[in-house]
């Protein structure tokens, strides 16, 4: 009998633990607020009317060298006077305000972007992980906007070390010349490659650290770490800019 009442009693605790965690989420989730577009800063960054900056959460613009980027400030430039609504989550270390931005649709913009093909994930939030991610890789497969496919599209194959800061490319297709390729992570670090040329099944190692690059070990001369320990993404594209390959891990 004295076990049952334990279990009952545990029961209840469980339950009321949880009825106050969820009251708690309500009670301290953020608001929407709604206000005026002043102007699109650029891809990822508005102005509002009243004079605050928001930077979109979870996202990264393409580079104005990349092929199609204007793409994502036309997207946004759409909203410039008019209302928007919007939650706030912090502020990033240039003191602008991360936020959701929604269109008074509702259309989650931030995501729109990613599942448009118009911008990458970056630093996205643990709970927001699985659709943005989907969102990317499905844009990413289908050549939309930033993504339009190099003639080399799979042509290569990709292992990540996150804790050695070791990437290991594989050549499948026939001869690569690989002059001018860039390499990147999910921020704005990037890897040029010099004059080299891979034959099929040859593999080719790119260390993050300071070295001496030989035939197919290649440094990126970097003091401080690449890769995330948590997620991050390898993105790899041709001279032109055209995505080759990519790789994800964490997600």
């Amino acid at each position: 009998m004295q076990s049952k009442h334990a279990l009952i009693l545990a029961f209840l605790i469980t339950g009321l633990i949880a009825s106050n965690y969820f009251l708690f989420q309500i009670i301290n989730k953020p608001e929407l607020e709604t206000a005026l577009v002043a102007r699109v800063i650029d891809a990822d960054t508005i102005e509002l009317s009243d004079g605050r900056t928001l930077r979109l959460l979870n996202i990264n613009a393409p580079e104005k060298s990349f092929p199609n980027s204007a793409l994502s400030t036309e997207f946004l430039k759409q909203y410039e006077n008019k209302s928007i609504k919007f939650q706030i989550t912090e502020k990033d270390k240039y003191f602008r305000e991360l936020a959701r931005i929604y269109s008074l649709n509702n259309d989650y913009l931030n995501l729109e972007l990613v599942s448009n093909g118009l911008a990458s994930t970056f630093l996205v939030e643990s709970s927001e992980l699985s659709k943005f991610k989907n969102s990317e890789i499905q844009a990413i497969s289908q050549g939309k906007g930033i993504w339009k496919h190099s003639s080399y599209y799979d042509c290569i194959t990709s292992t990540i070390d996150k804790e050695l800061e070791v990437i290991t490319l594989t050549n499948i297709c026939d001869v690569l010349d690989l002059k001018s390729w860039k390499l990147k992570d999910e921020s704005r670090k990037t890897f040029t490659f010099p004059n080299i040329k891979l034959n099929k099944a040859q593999k080719l190692i790119l260390y993050s650290k300071e070295g001496t690059n030989n035939d197919f070990e290649l440094y990126w001369q970097q003091k401080t770490n690449v890769w995330n320990n948590d997620r991050d993404t390898l993105y790899l594209f041709d001279s032109n800019g055209f995505i080759i390959h990519f790789n994800s891990y964490g997600y």
